[in-house]
């Protein structure tokens, strides 16, 4: 049998489909489709020719050769028939193969030639590396940013896990920043995460993001922790899977494995502003107050620019009494992000904390008013209403955050909120999220 379609190389995009001629793979929106020879071979002949007609002659003599006596007729029938079915194409109306009768047939959809596979590896790797450098910066602008090269990189190649982890991590960080309601963002998070394991169950980037939506969103500690876990079995130096690993300790109350976590983190990429600025984080779940603010002053060495590490200073500063230093860390945060709700509603908490009950009560009313055209977390107002001393504010957010699953409910244990303790309705709600507190 000859097979002259194996002189078409190249790879094809028509519709929600991908033709790649030298590897004779068809795909739907990424996923690899089952066709056997001989209807591949003839969609290989038509996509490379598009407007043209293709006499049943020329398939004959390219598919069959001239010397082979079998029953092409029939065997071009059944071909074109199957390709139909797999098209989702209808004889009648078509929008892919038309049938001319008595001559052949003409593919008359619009057809893109790409280039070759490994340019659009090439272009991939490039989009994906562009996307983490921007996921790294950490602000809102620097994350839409992202999402857009993330994207890029799986419209280039489909099959690439680590741009579905990045998208994953990217709608993660948004939805932790409270930028976006969580039902919004994290099943977009789990699909893109989910995604990447069905690729490769290898890769530690995805089971790592599964783990932090299983934390943040869903509040499932123990499988959040067997994610973690099994990230670092297949990678024990995957510095991300220390570190949200680490967060999800210090959540729990277990403190001494947190601070080892972080620690494996940083050695694990030094260089990072985020994760440095998570060790403060760590000492500051800790109670370690003082080691907190020195490690948020240790991370501003690598980022002098990072609004993360302002947060983490602004809060450890004001745990230690310092409101004047706490005040002009979290103002310099806000200046550098633009509107990053956390670091206000943290601003929010140290003006009334400090007595500035007017800048509080005014950052309340601007997250009251942002609420009517935007989303805004219950829990970024209700740490406002605790600086306030409004704990019937606090609780009636905290429980709209409770019920709508927002993203930082696992704050409602950190050290601000502690001092709820003696409420009843606080212990019942730490009950509910079965998340330790504090004594």
């Amino acid at each position: 049998m000859s097979d002259s379609s194996r002189d078409v190389t190249g790879i094809f995009r028509f519709a929600d489909f991908e033709l790649d001629a030298r590897s004779r793979e068809l795909r739907k929106r990424g996923r690899r489709l089952h066709l056997p020879q001989q209807p591949l071979q003839i969609l290989t002949i038509l996509v490379a020719a598009p407007g043209d007609v293709v006499t049943r002659e020329e398939l004959r003599e390219r598919i069959w050769g001239t010397g082979t006596h079998v029953d092409f007729d029939r065997g071009i029938n059944k071909a074109i028939t199957r390709l139909r079915q797999l098209l989702g194409d209808d004889q009648a109306r078509p929008r892919f193969i038309e049938t001319l009768p008595r001559r052949g047939y003409r593919f008359v959809a619009n057809v893109t030639r790409l280039a070759s596979r490994r340019q659009i590896k090439d272009e991939a790797k490039e989009a994906y590396l562009k996307a983490r450098l921007f996921w790294n910066k950490r602000t809102p602008e620097d994350l839409k940013r992202s999402i857009e090269y993330f994207h890029r990189a799986i419209e280039r190649d489909a099959d690439y896990p680590l741009a579905w982890t990045g998208l994953a991590d990217a709608y993660l960080v948004i939805g932790i920043f409270g930028l976006q309601p969580p039902i919004d963002v994290f099943p977009q998070a789990k699909a893109a995460a989910e995604r990447a394991l069905m690729l490769d169950e290898s890769v530690s980037e995805g089971h790592t993001v599964l783990g932090e939506i299983q934390k943040l969103y869903e509040w499932n500690w123990d499988t959040a922790e067997r994610s973690y876990r099994r990230a670092l079995e297949l990678d024990p130096g995957y510095s991300v899977a220390h570190h949200w690993y680490g967060q999800l300790l210090s959540i729990l109350g277990r403190h001494e494995e947190a601070h080892l976590e972080m620690e494996a983190a940083r050695r694990s990429d030094p260089l990072s502003p985020t994760i440095a600025a998570f060790v403060s984080y760590a000492a500051f779940e800790a109670g370690r107050y003082e080691a907190a603010v020195a490690a948020a002053h240790d991370a501003l060495e690598l980022d002098a620019n990072a609004p993360l590490t302002y947060y983490m200073l602004g809060r450890a500063y004001a745990k230690v009494g310092d409101v004047g230093n706490a005040l002009a860390a979290l103002e310099k945060g806000t200046h550098l992000a633009g509107w990053l709700p956390v670091l206000e509603a943290t601003l929010g908490y140290v003006y009334a904390r400090a007595g500035a009950r007017t800048q509080a009560e005014q950052i309340l009313e601007s997250m009251r008013r942002r609420r009517l055209t935007q989303y805004v977390s219950p829990v970024d107002v209700a740490h406002i209403f605790l600086g306030l001393g409004d704990a019937d504010g606090v609780m009636m957010q905290l429980e709209e955050a409770y019920h709508t699953r927002a993203v930082r409910m696992v704050i409602a244990g950190d050290p601000f909120f502690a001092e709820l303790e003696p409420d009843a309705r606080y212990r019942d709600l730490m009950a509910r999220l079965r998340l330790p507190i504090r004594r």
